[in-house]
């Protein structure tokens, strides 16, 4: 066979053979480089859904003692437990900015009911900006806002603070709040009401403003004491107004039920808090508040507070000594009434753990002095 036809026979065979091939699909075209490139890179994931949380946790306050009307322990005096409180907390998100916050109260102080303290619907899409909705604790002073496990002293300032509130200090209503720097300025301002068939002119606006000039406030609500973990100057203002929102006693009816006259509740209330760890690692802390209802013709108020947490430990908490005076003066003037109160905190952890010693000397000028000794109990997780 010539070279030629060997040559011939070659490439037919070839042709053929490749034909074949493409034929069984064993043979494709090389694809573009985008589109290799493209089954090079791996899939996208697809978007991750918003996180969502819930959070349970309890609080738990038991203080009893003796009761004292005439300053000396004798036969005639009452022992028992003057506070039993617990209150189930439950907060969470379904959203970022979407959050929510129930909590129960149980109190023996009122025939041991359970209460709705609190259901807020919050929504949070900025520092400067947020909105709540539901029941809670409206723009008014820090120890409202601190509340009673969040106080400096064992006994909350009842003799003060005329702030109208349907239980605890809470209202329904709705608030816009923001702060600067995380907490170093915020502004509070809302509309409430006291029951659910409020008329529209007799609504309760409320407005507070804070100025931290050292270390920030984070949060809506706040605390009496930081137990060292930072220093604090705080400058606290509130206002309340309600059209015909305080009643006063003018006199009785024949039946001798109280015959009330309302006026406009206009109030206010100036406070500070500073707190400061000394060179040392002691904790002082200084709190003060004045209060004005005259315009409602309940009268004005004021507490001076301080108190000194030791840094050493005894055993496996600090020992915090503290003292508070309260005064309540009438529009219509007369004596005050005075209360005094004094003790010390064993802290074991911060708010969430620790045991009080508490002795309060109140003396109304209408009615005999009482004085109370008190163990309270504090534990919140």
């Amino acid at each position: 066979m010539t070279t030629t036809a060997r040559t011939l026979l070659s490439f037919v065979a070839c042709s053929l053979a490749l034909g074949r091939a493409a034929r069984a699909g064993a043979l494709e075209p090389a694809p573009a480089p985008a589109v290799a490139a493209a089954e090079a890179t791996p899939a996208v994931p697809a978007a991750a859904p918003a996180p969502k949380t819930l959070s349970f946790g309890v609080g738990v306050r038991i203080g009893g003692g003796l009761d004292s009307s005439t300053g000396t322990i004798t036969s005639g005096d009452r022992l028992g437990i003057k506070s039993l409180d617990v209150r189930p907390y439950i907060s969470g998100q379904v959203h970022p900015l979407l959050k929510f916050e129930g909590n129960l109260d149980l109190n023996n102080a009122d025939q041991s009911r359970i209460h709705v303290l609190s259901a807020v619907a919050k929504f949070e899409p900025d520092d400067l900006f947020n909105v709540w909705f539901g029941r809670f604790l409206p723009p008014s002073d820090r120890a409202n806002l601190s509340g009673p496990y969040y106080q400096n002293a064992w006994n909350y300032p009842t003799d003060v603070n005329g702030y109208p509130s349907i239980y605890a200090g809470r209202a329904d209503g709705g608030a816009v709040w923001g702060q600067l720097e995380k907490g170093r300025f915020k502004y509070q301002g809302g509309v409430f009401t006291l029951d659910a068939n409020t008329p529209t002119s007799q609504a309760l606006y409320a407005a507070r403003l804070v100025l931290n000039l050292l270390d920030p406030e984070p949060g809506y609500y706040n605390s009496s004491t930081y137990y060292g973990t930072k220093d604090v100057l705080a400058l606290g203002g509130a206002a309340q107004y309600q059209k015909l929102g305080a009643a006063t006693v003018i006199g009785t009816d024949a039946a001798g039920a109280p015959i009330l006259a309302r006026n406009d509740l206009i109030a206010f209330n100036l406070d500070l808090l500073f707190e400061k760890r000394l060179a040392w690692a002691d904790t002082l802390t200084v709190e003060g508040a004045y209060y004005n209802f005259n315009r409602g013709a309940q009268g004005w108020s004021w507490y001076a507070l301080a108190s000194y947490l030791f840094a050493a430990k005894v055993a496996f908490g600090q020992v915090q000594p503290m003292v508070r005076w309260q005064q309540f003066t009438p529009t219509a003037g007369g004596d005050p009434i005075r209360t005094l109160d004094t003790g010390f905190n064993y802290v074991i952890d911060g708010h969430s753990t620790r045991i009080a010693f508490a002795v309060q000397n109140r003396n109304p000028p209408t009615a005999p002095s009482t004085t109370s000794y008190q163990l309270g109990i504090q534990i919140q997780e």
